[in-house]
């Protein structure tokens, strides 16, 4: 929460200084040289710039919290939906029941994510979705519950 109230306070006095900056062009009669539309795309270009700043930081702090955060991105909905049958414990056969599929597909999603997750078997992957935090886990096909 703090660094929400900080990033608040750093685009309010940044605010502050461009409307600040804007009364001294006024004041010395700066604005007769320039017309408003300079003044707005001036605006927008620096609006802009913050986000890029502020995404960035926003980005590179949410992977110095959780290393193991971004790795579930990487993952397509049906395989986020076998690893999680997998984390529950469930066989190859059993993942490929509930999946309509072949045990050729199960398995080739497996390797799949073996590769992207940079582990070797089914206890290092339910590791790193157990570490995953929630909001990264499949929300897109209900929980494999029968």
């Amino acid at each position: 929460m703090s660094k929400l109230i900080k990033i608040s306070v750093l685009t309010g006095l940044a605010t502050a200084g461009l409307i600040a900056l804007y009364e001294v062009s006024n004041l010395l009669l700066i604005y007769h040289y320039f017309t408003y539309q300079y003044y707005i795309a001036g605006v927008a270009v620096i609006a802009l710039a913050t986000g890029i700043i502020l995404t960035d930081r926003y980005y590179k702090n949410k992977g110095e919290l959780n290393p193991d955060a971004g790795k579930l991105d990487v993952l397509t909905g049906k395989e986020l939906r076998v690893l999680e049958l997998i984390s529950q414990g469930r066989s190859n056969k059993e993942i490929a029941a509930l999946n309509y599929v072949e045990m050729s597909t199960v398995k080739t999603h497996i390797n799949n994510i073996y590769c992207k997750l940079g582990v070797k078997n089914r206890k290092d992957a339910t590791a790193v979705y157990q570490k995953g935090p929630d909001a990264e886990k499949s929300t897109l096909s209900p929980p494999a519950i029968i």
